[in-house]
């Protein structure tokens, strides 16, 4: 019995990481066909009136480009991180330096959408920490980049905290907000909402996905807590311990 059930479960693991392979691959086969319409079609308009060739035909091409540079390189991301190939760096971290260019960075991005940016920082934050920087910029820079992304009017913001060496990364906006029932959804690979808002605003399904193995490869852990047309807000745990300053 104790054999039966053992090979039940084995047979019910493999069938389900099977579907989970076959939604893998129809989200990429989906996300890789738009923009390689898009080139396929301009292309063809500028061979047939190279003379006269259709507005903003060279623009979409790049964009479409891009778009399939930043699927392929999401890919390998979490190819690596997955195969258990990603390698982690103990930096010595200025952490208020860090912080100010993640505000400069996404303080203009918001400005130029018509929304508000605040970073809150906890007042005893440490100066160094040791920190993969690299990474961290990359957890924070997809969550910050979709908190700015999806949010019409308001604002994203970013806080701050750090208690007993343990660093609280907590990104927030007053965007679209997600639907209960995606909440967990929106980490697998392509899954980007089911709304119709929200298929109109590019982006490859990937960053979150990317953003939740690299939290765990650091040893921390992320949540997500929502509420349609109204907000989302992600929050990030990560041991940072405090370096000594030299």
């Amino acid at each position: 019995k104790r054999t039966d059930a053992a090979l039940q479960k084995a047979k019910e693991a493999a069938e389900s990481a099977n579907m989970a392979k076959s939604r893998y691959i129809i989200g990429l086969s989906h996300e890789i066909r738009t923009p390689l319409n898009s080139i396929y079609g301009y292309a063809q308009l500028l061979e047939r009136s190279p003379a006269d060739p259709p507005p903003n035909a060279v623009t979409v091409i790049r964009r479409s480009a891009e778009h399939l540079t930043s699927l392929i390189d999401g890919l390998l991301d979490i190819s690596r991180i997955e195969g258990g190939v990603l390698k982690l760096n103990r930096d010595r971290l200025n952490l208020h330096e860090f912080l100010d260019q993640l505000e400069d960075m996404f303080g203009l991005q918001a400005a130029s959408k018509g929304i508000d940016f605040h970073c809150d920082r906890a007042a005893h934050l440490p100066t160094m920490v040791h920190a993969d920087e690299k990474r961290l910029r990359q957890i924070l820079i997809n969550l910050l980049s979709n908190a700015v992304k999806y949010t019409q009017r308001g604002h994203a913001a970013l806080a701050v905290r750090y208690r007993n060496q343990v660093a609280e990364f907590e990104v927030s906006d007053t965007g679209m907000g997600i639907a209960p029932g995606e909440l967990q959804r929106v980490f697998e690979p392509f899954e980007r909402g089911s709304g119709p808002e929200v298929r109109t605003i590019p982006g490859t399904g990937l960053g979150l996905t990317i953003t939740q193995l690299l939290t765990q490869v650091m040893g921390g852990e992320i949540q997500v807590r929502s509420t349609p047309g109204q907000g989302t807000v992600f929050t990030v745990r990560l041991l940072l311990s405090e370096a000594m300053q030299e």
